[in-house]
């Protein structure tokens, strides 16, 4: 990625959709319990470690990002975690719980799943979330976007499928709401536009990419959306 984009994303605290209300859902429905092992694969800057950390403080917490400007952030803000630049497809040891925001479309879904299997203490569990289709006939604009930024993309149908296919059970599921999104895109917005003075030509046009991304889904927010999944092996 660009030196403008990394620019345009330093200091924010996600990289993804989420909110603490949705991860305590996905730790209960989980069964993750007080002194759990939890790795966060593809941890971004550390936000939902820093929630994970309060919801399990007996845990043993590590994230895990080959985004090392991310690592540094986290071991300054939250030493109460351990931070490590790494893949988060090969995690060292296993864990009661892996969790994962919006970062399994990387490799894709089915390489997670089969990556982290052998990464999971028995009784243990994945909760991840991907962004699909929440219609049959999603708006041009919203197909245009999202077949360049995700293009393996599938719905609800789709999903499970694959998660199945995998050979995954579900254990829960459900849509993240407009919380989370607002939880990514509110600081993503007011960065954009502290940006904009001065802001030279390659950097410019990351930042009308990103909001375009921004005004699509307040426009056809609805044809799509992020799932999350709590899933153990079959």
């Amino acid at each position: 990625m660009s030196e403008a984009f990394f620019h345009l994303h330093r200091d924010l605290p996600r990289e993804a959709p989420g909110d603490a209300e949705s991860l305590r859902w996905a730790l209960d429905l989980a069964g993750t319990g007080a002194r759990a092992r939890i790795l966060d694969a593809g941890c971004g800057p550390g936000a939902d470690l820093a929630v994970l950390a309060e919801l399990r403080p007996g845990g043993e917490l590590l994230g895990l990002d080959l985004h090392a400007p991310f690592i540094a952030r986290i071991r300054e803000a939250q030493p109460q975690v351990r931070a490590e630049v790494g893949d988060m497809l090969a995690p060292p040891g296993d864990f009661d719980l892996i969790w994962s925001a919006g970062a399994a479309y990387g490799p894709g879904v089915g390489r997670a799943l089969a990556a982290w299997r052998g990464h999971l203490r028995p009784g243990g569990a994945v909760a991840f979330s991907d962004c699909l289709w929440r219609v049959t006939r999603p708006s041009a604009a919203a197909k245009a976007f999202w077949s360049r930024d995700y293009p393996g993309m599938c719905d609800l149908a789709g999903h499970l499928a694959r998660i199945e296919a995998a050979g995954w059970r579900v254990k829960g599921a459900r849509w993240l709401g407009a919380a989370a999104w607002a939880a990514y895109y509110d600081p993503l917005s007011a960065r954009i536009a502290a940006l904009r003075p001065g802001a030279d030509a390659d950097l410019t046009e990351v930042l009308d990419a990103t909001q375009a991304e921004i005004d699509l889904w307040r426009d056809h927010g609805g044809d799509y959306g992020y799932y999350l999944t709590v899933a153990g092996p079959a």
